[in-house]
């Protein structure tokens, strides 16, 4: 079909065409002022992504994640923030309402949900695209009642986001609360382990006592190296006896040697002038075995002392080393019990930091399960609607005219289609297969259209 056959066509159909368009255009006004009117209340609200926990300080991670918006429009669009938006205006207890519910489910149901699911279908709810704002609509037939269920959502939002909150942190309040009686009760365990060790051991400050015992300890090492020198030397001076070095340099014995030594001189003079048997003799016989009696009966009392002075430097060295030895048991004694504490006194240390922690928690829990802050404003609350939303007039008219002429289109060529016509020339060589040899109509006749151009031609 080409556009003059086209063109042709709605000229021939023209009156069902104009028909079928005013006709769409007409219904579409009557119902658009039948319609009844429909008011929508708009409020916005802001969310701060940014907030910190208010018992904290801590910036919220959550509110930065891309879904923290959808998933506020569905709070808000949620069964639960309708049902507050019941409670709140108190539509069950309206005896109308009630009446409503009756006519509509027979009784059957719930009231609350049914009242909430029937407002949720006026409710819709525009995030912005480039901010943390959404604009909250509500849609009614009464200007004042669209007012109040946007702005009564807006608010059952805020505290359905309040409530969730609150609902968590007294959770975990709970939780916490029931840890601290069994983190007490260890702590108190700990505690009491560690004062019965201590009691029983008699400790007090167990570092300043075996601060003390090691000194002791290096005090009696000391010693024990200065004994054992004095014994070495003891017994080296005392081991040759009557010979020994200290006994031969001794003065005394000394002198008793020289003595000795003049007696016997003085002795072999007067045996080999007197004789064995001459009294002087015999006298000086008598001196010399008593200066020699006296010389080794001293040399051996010095040798004795060197002899005891040995002994008792042993004796004094081994009770050295029986006091060392006690020393180092104690010391040991001491590590061992200090060790004991460290591990009790750890055991407190952890139980006391557990207990801490979870007294932190429930503190900042409880005051969580308290507050009644949100991230969430109001800036702008629903006013009451001047001018109705719905039906638009205007608008219904701008497409009634644009469906209009499709259909107004569509019933000329479906028309045209049940009784076809020939209105030129191509559509005699279209229909017949037969090309036109001359045109015999006057000017004025081919610029008439319909059944007598149809039958000129």
């Amino acid at each position: 079909m080409t556009f003059e056959q086209f063109l042709n066509i709605l000229r021939a159909r023209k009156w069902i065409a104009i028909s079928v368009f005013f006709t769409v255009m007409l219904t579409t006004l009557i119902v658009s002022l039948l319609l009844p009117k429909q008011y929508t209340a708009e409020a916005t609200l802001a969310l701060d992504v940014k907030a910190a926990d208010p018992v904290t300080g801590q910036p919220i991670v959550g509110y930065m994640a891309p879904s923290y918006m959808a998933t506020q429009v569905d709070m808000i669009s949620s069964q639960n923030t309708a049902l507050k938006v019941v409670d709140t205006l108190g539509l069950a207890q309206l005896p109308e309402a009630q009446a409503q519910f009756q006519e509509a489910t027979k009784g059957r149901g719930d009231i609350r949900n049914w009242f909430a699911e029937s407002l949720l279908k006026g409710l819709n709810v525009k995030p912005s695209r480039e901010s943390n704002v959404i604009n909250l609509e509500y849609t009614a037939a009464d200007p004042k009642f669209a007012a109040a269920l946007a702005n009564s959502f807006a608010q059952a939002y805020i505290r359905t986001t309040i409530d969730i909150k609150t609902a968590a942190a007294q959770q975990n309040n709970v939780f916490f609360q029931e840890q601290l009686k069994s983190l007490q009760s260890n702590l108190e365990k700990a505690q009491n382990k560690l004062s019965e060790y201590q009691q029983t051991h008699g400790i007090v400050g167990s570092d300043e006592r075996l601060d003390v015992e090691n000194q002791r300890l290096n005090e009696l090492s000391s010693q024990v190296l200065g004994a054992q020198s004095q014994t070495f030397d003891a017994q080296s001076r005392a081991r040759g006896g009557s010979v020994a070095p200290d006994v031969l340099n001794n003065p005394l014995i000394q002198q008793l040697k020289g003595q000795l030594a003049v007696q016997e001189a003085k002795y072999k003079e007067l045996s080999e002038k007197n004789g064995p048997n001459h009294p002087h003799n015999q006298q000086a016989m008598a001196e010399l075995n008593a200066t020699r009696n006296q010389l080794n009966e001293i040399m051996n009392q010095y040798a004795g002392g060197l002899n005891s002075a040995a002994g008792n430097s042993a004796s004094r060295q081994a009770a050295l080393n029986a006091a060392l030895q006690a020393q180092k048991e104690k010391v040991l004694d001491l590590k061992s019990q200090r060790a004991a504490i460290d591990v009790l006194q750890r055991n407190v240390d952890n139980a006391q930091r557990s207990y801490d922690q979870a007294l932190q928690r429930f503190s900042q829990t409880m005051l969580e399960s308290r507050s009644d802050q949100s991230n969430i404003s109001i800036i702008k609350s629903a006013p009451e609607p001047i001018k109705h939303s719905s039906p638009k007039t205007l608008l219904n008219l701008i497409l009634a005219i644009f469906v209009g002429s499709l259909l107004a289109i569509g019933f000329a060529m479906l028309a045209e289609l049940i009784d076809r016509r020939v209105r030129s020339k191509g559509d005699i060589e279209n229909m017949l297969g037969l090309a036109v040899l001359a045109d015999l109509l006057p000017p004025q006749t081919k610029r008439r259209f319909g059944r007598k151009a149809g039958a000129a031609a």
